[in-house]
Formats: C-alpha cells, sequence, structure tokens
C-alpha cells in the first residue's frame, strides 16, 4: 500500500513513517510532500492509496487538499494529523471528506486505532456489504456452504496450536466483542458476493494466533487493544481462501472465491442485518481453543 505522507515539518513527517512501521506495516510504500500543493502533483502522478496530512501548511492547507481531492474525484483516502482542536473545524475537515482526524502529540496506540480499520479496508468492506444488499441475486439455486467437518480438517491442517470448531445457537452481532473480522466470498465468474464469514474479535485472534503459535499474551493483547496487526489479518487470510474452496456454487458447479478480508471496528447497520438473519443458509459456529479461548463466528450466504 503507498502512503504519502504531507507535513511541512520533516520531523513530523519521520514520526508518521516510524509510527505506521511500528504497527507492523513496515512493508509500505513512501512519499513525502512539504504541502498541499506538492501533494496534489504526487498524487497525480503515482496515486497513493491513503494521505496522512497535517492541517496548518504553507500555500495549500490540509483542508484544501481534501477538498481539492475530492473535486477531483481522485479516490484517495485522507486523514488529518494536527493541533487543530476546534470541535467545529474538525467537523468541518469530516464534513470535507476525512476518514479521521489525529491531535499532535499522539500515542501509538491511538495512532494505530484510526489507522488499522483504513489499511485492513473496513471503508471498502463496509461499501463492499452495503452495496451487496442493493444487488439481489437473481438465481434460483442452493448456495451449498462448508461441512463443519470440513472446515475443522481445513483448520487442524493450518494450525499449530489446538482448535475445535462446534456448532454453535443462532445469535446476533455483539457489538461488545468489535472489531469483527469479515471474509468476502465470490463466484469466479462476475465476483459477486455470494457469501460471507463473520467473526468477533476473539474467534479471529483464536484462528490468527493458533496459525502461527503465538503465546496467550498476543491472543489477549487483541482483545485488549481492539485490533489485530498485518501479521494476524495474513492468517485470516490464508485460513479463509482454504474455506473459499469448501464452497460448492451450483450455477457453475465451481466454489468460491475469497474476494476481501475486512476489519469492521464500529456497528454498522448492514453487518447487523446480516447477524439477525433467520436464514436456514447459515453456521453459527463456536471457535475454541484451550490455550486461548473461545469466539463466535458465522458463516452465510450473503445475497437474500
Amino acid at each position: 500500500m503507498k502512503f504519502l505522507i504531507v507535513d511541512d515539518s520533516p520531523a513530523m513527517q519521520a514520526i508518521v513513517r516510524r509510527s505506521l512501521q511500528r504497527a507492523g506495516y513496515g512493508d509500505l510504500e513512501f512519499r513525502l510532500a512539504g504541502n498541499g500543493r506538492e501533494a496534489i502533483e504526487i498524487i497525480r502522478t503515482w496515486e497513493p492509496e491513503v494521505v496522512i496530512t497535517d492541517w496548518h501548511m504553507p500555500e495549500m492547507s490540509g483542508l484544501d487538499l481534501i477538498r481539492e481531492c475530492q473535486r477531483q474525484m481522485l479516490g484517495i483516502k485522507i486523514g488529518l494529523v494536527t493541533t487543530e482542536t476546534s470541535p467545529e473545524r474538525i467537523q468541518e475537515a469530516r464534513n470535507a471528506g476525512a476518514l479521521f482526524v489525529l491531535h499532535k502529540p499522539f500515542e501509538q496506540e491511538e495512532f494505530s486505532e484510526v489507522l488499522l480499520p483504513i489499511i485492513q479496508g473496513a471503508v471498502e468492506g463496509e461499501a463492499l456489504l452495503a452495496n451487496s444488499a442493493s444487488e439481489p441475486d437473481t438465481t434460483t439455486y442452493e448456495l451449498r456452504l462448508p461441512s463443519l467437518g470440513a472446515m475443522n480438517k481445513v483448520i487442524d491442517g493450518v494450525t499449530l496450536a489446538d482448535v475445535q470448531l462446534l456448532p454453535a445457537d443462532r445469535r446476533q452481532v455483539d457489538y461488545r466483542y468489535l472489531p469483527y473480522v469479515v471474509a468476502l466470498f465470490s463466484d469466479h465468474e462476475k465476483a459477486t458476493i455470494k457469501a460471507v464469514c463473520i467473526m468477533d474479535i476473539r474467534a479471529a485472534a483464536v484462528l490468527s494466533c493458533a496459525a502461527t503459535g503465538e503465546f496467550p499474551e498476543m491472543y489477549n493483547e487483541c482483545l485488549q487493544n481492539k485490533a489485530m496487526g498485518k501479521k494476524l489479518l495474513d492468517n485470516i487470510k490464508r485460513m479463509m481462501k482454504l474455506v473459499g474452496a469448501l464452497f460448492y456454487d451450483p450455477s457453475n458447479q465451481q466454489d468460491l472465491d475469497l474476494k476481501s478480508v475486512h476489519l469492521i471496528p464500529k456497528p454498522f447497520d448492514r453487518l447487523e442485518k446480516l447477524g439477525s438473519s433467520v436464514s436456514d443458509k447459515r453456521m453459527d459456529i463456536t471457535v475454541t481453543s484451550p490455550m486461548y479461548g473461545e469466539g463466535h463466528l458465522i458463516l452465510m450466504e450473503v445475497l437474500e
């Protein structure tokens, strides 16, 4: 992922870059700009996915940069790191399109809390889930979900710690266990979302920690910080690719592809609707491990 850091202070540029690397994303690409005008030129030619900008800068402020990106419809995710504290001004920035406003000086935990959902695709995940609700599936076939036995075999084959998947009573999304990790599965031909796996932070932490045999402290840290780093989220992605192969799509006699995995850090209407579904094409599963703990997972057809 490409990150553009915009600040007229070289010291602050270095602090933001170091904070990204400490969050476990040292493999990101970086460019630097000293003001909004420099940033616009870099955005046009380099096409970064995320811009982190100061507010008050010479020539073009961070707020003007956000407005110009919106005017040109550049499709860039932008957040502000600033000394600005006025509630009215902060709301003005959010209305203009800022995904977050982080105050200087910031702690590493604060930085990770606002950046990880962006890096890990929460914005895209919410959009994909919301859009799927407005694009009803017109086919008449019955998507076949993976069997619990097959899923246990897959999980057993890719984990270093003991994990079991057990049938669970149907329950709604429980926002005490945010963030949720959502995996979206699509067909091969049109990439239409067909199924979803919804994991609370406990279930996701069990699976991801067990994949690489992390110490229980790592599991507890995920729950305490309500966050998952890149390494752990990548573990989930590898597992979900294998789970996608366990679906059966009778319309084309094929399995499903893993389309994407997203961290959903806050209550979200479409997610809540899925969690409240009474569809018979749904499996509620307890993910349990004697080393870590247990959590809840929902696997279901997503188009209604």
